[in-house]
């Protein structure tokens, strides 16, 4: 059980930067982007895993990280992240790898299954636990070099499966030649992003079953992403063919 949040509100400079480098998606293919926050009210894997890939986008190998840079009512006690390896109770300040070393994905390679961000630590039952990433890239000798992108992982011990409302989208083809049909139950605004974070269509549609051109589109993959006035999103990943 989770809520993703996407946070938008990123500097169109450092985020071009990054997108010139790698793209992160979740398990069901929706991006991750710099400020990215989820949610969960569970303690339980695979429901509190956040599952993500890494894609290289550049025309060079590129060499990352990922580390807990603070936490808020925890100290990584119960919490495991696999990003090649898989370490649990981790320490503010841990990356995974650890320095030097480093995840290595060639140009075009997307990261394998099994990374992800989990948490098995009550905490005391009722604070919100707050653990805060940042993924980074790093030289051939294991050096930081930034490129950053960052997201924060919560739980919320009062949370319970009632406190999520879903947001009512139906997608009828995820494989798309011209056009993309949807349904949704209410007014809702539609991005679609390509794999190196920019916006290629932006539209408002009303509720009920709509047609949306993609003609226009090169071929490849992309993530919609459908937000409504009440701050929920629902995201999904689509091939354009």
């Amino acid at each position: 059980m989770k809520q993703k949040l996407l946070l938008l509100s990123v500097l169109f400079a450092s985020f071009s930067m990054l997108a010139q480098s790698y793209t992160v998606v979740d398990g069901d293919g929706g991006a991750i982007l710099d400020g990215h926050e989820v949610t969960y009210g569970v303690l339980t894997y695979p429901e509190a895993s956040l599952d993500f890939f890494v894609t290289n986008t550049t025309s060079a190998e590129i060499y990352m990280r990922i580390e807990l840079e603070s936490a808020v009512n925890a100290d990584g006690t119960g919490f495991e992240l696999c990003f090649g390896e898989c370490l649990s109770n981790l320490s503010i300040g841990q990356s995974v790898p650890a320095a030097p070393e480093f995840i290595a994905i060639p140009v075009g390679g997307t990261t394998p299954q099994g990374n992800h961000f989990y948490n098995s630590f009550a905490g005391n039952g009722s604070d919100v636990l707050e653990y805060n990433f940042r993924f980074y890239l790093s030289d051939a000798a294991g050096n930081d070099i930034g490129e950053e992108l960052r997201l924060t992982y919560y739980y919320d011990p009062l949370l319970s499966l009632n406190d999520f409302e879903a947001l009512d989208v139906n997608i009828f083809n995820t494989t798309i030649t011209n056009e993309l049909t949807v349904d949704v139950a209410e007014d809702v605004n539609l991005k679609v992003y390509d794999l190196q974070g920019r916006i290629v269509k932006n539209e408002n549609l009303n509720a009920g079953r709509t047609s949306i051109n993609m003609s226009d589109l090169s071929a490849q993959m992309y993530i919609l992403q459908f937000d409504n006035n009440r701050g929920l999103s629902h995201t999904q990943k689509v091939v354009v063919k």
